[in-house]
């Protein structure tokens, strides 16, 4: 099994569990996506990027 270090959106704290050892809420992966000159949803997500 592989391990990640996770992070904790609401109270920054940095952990392996899935979900907060500080405060309960669940733990995301900190780390962007994987980027691709292929990629053919970076059209959608420009214009939905500057749609905002």
């Amino acid at each position: 099994m592989k391990v990640q270090i996770l992070k904790c959106e609401f109270c920054n704290l940095f952990t392996l569990e899935k979900d907060c050892p500080k405060c309960g809420k669940k733990t995301v992966n900190p780390k962007p996506a994987k980027y691709s000159e292929n990629d053919k949803f970076s059209k959608y997500r420009n214009i939905a990027r500057n749609q905002i």
